[in-house]
């Protein structure tokens, strides 16, 4: 069987980060940036990071494990291949970034700010993103992957190759960001927020189709009577 156009768009190829050689930090993040422009080659574990205000600044071929990470801000950085493993990001902002070759595995991002940001050939997995803001972000080759996207913000996006496996997106607001070939069928979306034309071309169950008849306007009642 010929896959559907739909099967098509959701095969998407996500490059993973590339890092060659890597040496444990024994410095905070926070001093490093203070004083250096570019982070590069470097490994941060079981630590807590508190108060960093870094703007325009590079974060290259790094690992950050374990790490909690407290009234933060990273305006307009550039992170590349960097992997964030089991961290706190919890209300760190990182508006108006660029990710390229980013994963983030066992991460909890509660609010966190990615509004306006660039990601490409980037992964979540088993995250909570509950909250989380994506506003106007543009996304190529983007995977979530049993993530909590739960009353996340991900409005006014541009969407090209990405997936949503066995997420949450329930009262997720999509205004604004048009779903044509996107797969929720392994996603729960009730409640999800999106402006009818941007729903034409997303791929749904039968049982999504009628979670979403309300958006059309449509009452459901089976009393004849």
């Amino acid at each position: 069987m010929k896959p559907t156009k739909a099967n098509k768009a959701s095969a998407i190829r996500i490059a993973t980060p590339v890092i060659e050689e890597q040496t444990e930090c024994n410095e905070t993040l926070k001093d490093i940036l203070e004083k250096e422009e570019t982070v590069y080659q470097l490994s941060f574990s079981k630590n807590m990071e508190i108060g960093i205000y870094a703007s325009y600044r590079t974060i290259k071929e790094c690992t950050f494990s374990n790490l909690t990470f407290i009234d933060s801000t990273f305006k307009s950085a550039q992170i590349s291949d960097v992997i964030f493993r089991q961290c706190d990001l919890s209300n760190v902002s990182f508006a108006d970034s660029s990710f390229y070759r980013v994963e983030f595995i066992d991460c909890k991002l509660m609010g966190t700010n990615l509004g306006n940001t660039t990601l490409n050939h980037t992964r979540m997995i088993n995250c909570n993103n509950r909250y989380i803001n994506l506003a106007m972000s543009k996304m190529n080759q983007v995977q979530f992957t049993r993530c909590d996207l739960q009353n996340g913000s991900l409005n006014d996006c541009r969407f090209q190759a990405m997936a949503f496996e066995h997420c949450s997106l329930i009262q997720a607001d999509f205004s604004h960001t048009r779903l044509r070939n996107i797969d929720l069928r392994t996603s729960r979306i009730s409640g999800l927020q999106i402006n009818i034309p941007d729903l034409q071309g997303a791929v749904v169950s039968s049982i999504q189709a009628m979670e979403l008849l309300p958006l059309l306007g449509v009452i459901i009642n089976d009393d004849s009577q």
